[in-house]
């Protein structure tokens, strides 16, 4: 799309949002949300400004997603959100996930590569790349912040935050258990305890397990399965939530997860390998002499409390986070030993957060706080061609970070909102060893510390309860840090994102249409990029970017029965500077007939992960009959396509992604049985491509059609 047609589409967007705040403001339209009458569409509360408020009523564009709307949709991981989310990418590498929101995002990999959309659970940040994919079973809902949250969140949320937020322990005993069987002798099965221990006191435990028995595809080299996503999975997670007295409340929360997937990549279609005979092996097919494989263990446990102080609340959060990761990586994507990658890391950290709460019903509303993180991330080592290279080293990371944010009312029904938030972060590299060939090449440690000063400055007036518009201005940063696979390159800054935005939110008829519009632009400098190379990747600074576009979603519930929603995401974003990109060819050309780099000037090339159009349009209906109610969801999530790399020659396709499901409970509710398919259409796309240095390009397909049975009992 030009850039003169994505000026015209978001003026006239503007235009229908005026339009639409104006009539928001008669009451014929829309009425007090405390009219809205039994049957309208789901309300929503959310978290984004550290209380507690309804989405609607919220200054930031937030996607959030309820575990009813999360059942509907097929949404039971953490990849599976961006099927419900527009301008949402998550590129996955096996258990890693890269997320993009807006066109903001990274490539980057390893145990120390922090993302730009940060993941948080139960307010608990986790900062390994190698934990944020996970299944869900026990989700209160979702919450996806857009935008840089820089001043409540904090470092690493240039793109925003993905929060989610599971069910809280009850005063009453709740038991339940599933069991799924699908296609590709998949089974899955998961369930759920919680109640009170005593009359303060309620706690519990969820646990889930996966196992999938035949790949989507095969090794033709090994003639074993290739595409195995759970081999053997589960997860257990526990909470419990102690009242000792009306003042104060205090969460005590413990998680483990083992997860194993074989899923090699395969060279592209016209690609020879670096072997001079290998070529595409196929649609999930693979032709590796070495079995690719990702072991995660992960685990970890926070303590969350809060104790009221007369008008005050005082919320202090401590948490502790590890992983221990295998990786197992043939790069080379042939039979022969070119480069043969095993990359075992391990990785913890731990944080506090404190902070302090003005009164939650005061017109002027306040939060004070600090935060500390510190965290050890390391190859213990990597290991090239069998011991041909060998790296040992690590990274350590401290940050230190004040934060205050405030909201008044300046004019009736107007509101001025304004936060910043100081970070001081420091980093070493620790090189233990570094071996080519045997021989041990001395490197120095090093280190680089940083400050950066984040803010937000945000303007909304309700028209009345059912409307809301706003503008606000945010920066945010991403930390910098070091190459581990890389330990002689220079260490890479932080990058900074400005963020302007303007959106309108509303509601009618008794809560039975809503309708939200976002309009941004963001100014993106000091980008960190990545430059896969033979053995590894290079991160550095190299690009200034600005993205821009238009967010538009629309729920309706005509009967109290059937829900409906769509949702569509404009996106335009350029690179302003990218001179000297690294050029790779489909074969890994790399370099000219000197031996010098294959380079471009990126300027004017679309920005990564950024697809011109996302859209989706859901719904589901409820049939009740003697034998119970029967309940029919649909899903169908559209990606125009975006470019992998900076030179914009690989390419994610456009594609449908069509998900379904039929459920029949039988009356009382406590038993349900569904079936259910994703990716109906049989779509073909790629959870991850990649341009490679003197190997060729390498990529994997994302999972073909899927469909099974789930039954579920509740007591």
């Amino acid at each position: 799309m030009k850039g003169m047609d994505m000026n015209r589409i978001i003026i006239g967007a503007s235009r229908i949002a005026l339009i639409l705040g104006m009539a928001g403001a008669t009451p014929s339209f829309a009425q007090d949300s405390q009219a809205a009458q039994e049957g309208g569409i789901e309300e929503i509360v959310v978290t984004a400004q550290k209380r507690v408020e309804r989405m609607q009523d919220v200054p930031i564009s937030i996607g959030a997603i309820s575990a009813a709307q999360a059942g509907a949709k097929g949404i039971n991981d953490t990849a599976s959100i961006q099927a419900a989310i527009p301008g949402l990418v998550i590129n996955r590498t096996a258990n890693e996930g890269n997320i993009f929101v807006r066109g903001v995002g990274t490539n980057l990999f390893g145990p120390a590569s922090e993302q730009t959309v940060a993941v948080y659970v139960d307010n608990v940040y986790y900062a390994s790349p190698e934990a944020n994919l996970f299944t869900f079973n026990n989700i209160e809902r979702i919450e996806v912040l857009k935008g840089p949250q820089g001043t409540l969140f904090g470092r690493n949320t240039t793109g925003g935050v993905v929060h989610i937020i599971t069910r809280e322990p009850s005063d009453q005993l709740r038991a339940e258990a599933s069991l799924g069987y699908a296609n590709y002798q998949a089974l899955s099965a998961s369930a759920y305890l919680g109640g009170p221990l005593s009359e303060t006191v309620s706690a519990d435990l969820a646990a889930n397990y996966a196992d999938q028995g035949k790949g989507w595809g095969r090794n033709l080299f090994t003639g074993r399965d290739n595409g195995i996503m759970a081999d053997g999975n589960y997860a257990v997670r526990s909470k419990l939530k102690f009242i000792p007295s009306d003042a104060t409340t205090i969460h005590l929360a413990l998680d483990y997860s083992h997860a194993l997937s074989r899923y090699s990549y395969q060279l592209a279609k016209g690609v020879t390998g670096a072997d001079g005979a290998s070529t595409y092996a196929g649609e999930y097919n693979a032709l590796t002499g070495l079995r690719d494989l990702e072991r995660l263990n992960t685990g970890g446990g926070s303590l969350q409390v809060e104790q009221a102080i007369g008008d005050l609340k005082l919320v202090s959060i401590t948490s502790y986070r590890w992983s221990n990761v295998r990786y197992l990586l043939d790069q080379d994507d042939t039979p022969a030993v070119i480069a043969d990658l095993s990359l075992p890391s391990k990785a913890h950290n731990w944080s506090q957060e404190v902070q302090l709460h003005g009164a939650s019903s005061a017109p002027f509303k306040w939060v004070l706080g600090g935060f500390f993180f510190d965290a050890v991330a390391a190859y213990t080592p990597a290991d090239v061609n069998y011991g041909v290279v060998l790296i040992a080293d690590r990274q350590k990371t401290r940050s230190f970070a004040g934060f205050g944010q405030a909201s008044t009312e300046i004019f009736p029904d107007t509101n001025l909102t304004g936060g910043l938030r100081y970070t001081y972060e420091r980093q070493k590299l620790i090189v233990d060893s570094f071996a080519v060939g045997g021989a041990v090449i001395p490197l120095p440690n090093d280190r680089q510390s940083f400050r950066k000063l984040t803010w937000r400055a945000a303007l909304d007036h309700h028209f009345n309860a059912d409307a809301l518009a706003y503008i606000s201005y945010n920066r945010g940063f991403k930390s910098g840090g070091f190459n581990l696979l890389a330990p002689n390159t220079a260490p890479f800054r932080p990058e900074v994102l400005d963020a302007y935005e303007a959106g309108f939110k509303t509601e009618w008829f008794d809560r039975r249409l809503r309708f939200n519009l976002a309009l941004f632009r963001y100014d993106y400098k000091d980008i960190q990029v990545t430059i896969p190379q033979l053995g590894g990747i290079v991160t550095l600074n190299a690009a200034r970017a600005r993205i821009k576009g238009l967010e538009a979603t629309i729920q309706t519930r005509p009967v109290s029965k059937l829900n409906l929603d769509a949702s569509i995401a404009l996106l335009d974003g350029k690179y302003r500077s990218y001179p000297n990109a690294l050029f790779i060819g489909p074969n890994g050309e790399s370099t000219d007939a000197s031996g010098n780099p294959l380079t471009i000037d990126a300027r004017g090339n679309r920005t990564i992960a950024t697809p011109k159009l996302t859209a989706n349009i859901g719904g589901d209906y409820g049939i009740d009959t003697s034998v119970g109610e029967f309940r029919v969801a649909m899903n169908a999530a559209y990606n125009d396509g975006y470019f992998f790399y900076a030179d914009n020659r690989l390419t994610q396709p456009s594609y449908w992604l069509v998900n379904g499901s039929i459920t029949w409970t039988l009356p009382g509710g406590r038993f349900d049985a569904q079936l259910w398919a994703k990716n109906l259409t049989d779509a073909t796309y790629y959870v991850g491509r990649s341009e490679q240095a003197g190997l060729g390009d390498a990529q994997r397909q994302a999972a073909p059609r899927t469909y099974g049975v789930t039954l579920t009992a509740r007591f």
